[in-house]
């Protein structure tokens, strides 16, 4: 697979982190759900930017998010 998509992937599953732990945290439960979010969507974005050889720059990632998004969405 692709790491540039996967690190896209690892990057999307933070936010739905975030939603899931205010979620938990406003019905007072254990935030379950949430940890498991942060963990796949760190290890794979973690590991996607440490595999590619140049890194990423914060700064390139909207300019990495279309050319993901057009390299797969072809018509």
């Amino acid at each position: 697979m692709d790491r540039d998509l996967l690190f896209l992937t690892g990057l999307i599953f933070l936010p739905l982190a975030f939603v899931a732990l205010v979620s938990a945290w406003a019905d007072r439960r254990f935030p379950t759900a949430a940890l498991v979010l942060t963990v796949i969507g760190v290890g794979v974005a973690g590991w996607a930017y440490a595999t590619n050889p140049g890194g990423y720059d914060w700064r390139g990632l909207p300019d990495l998010a279309v050319e993901t998004v057009a390299r797969y969405w072809r018509r």
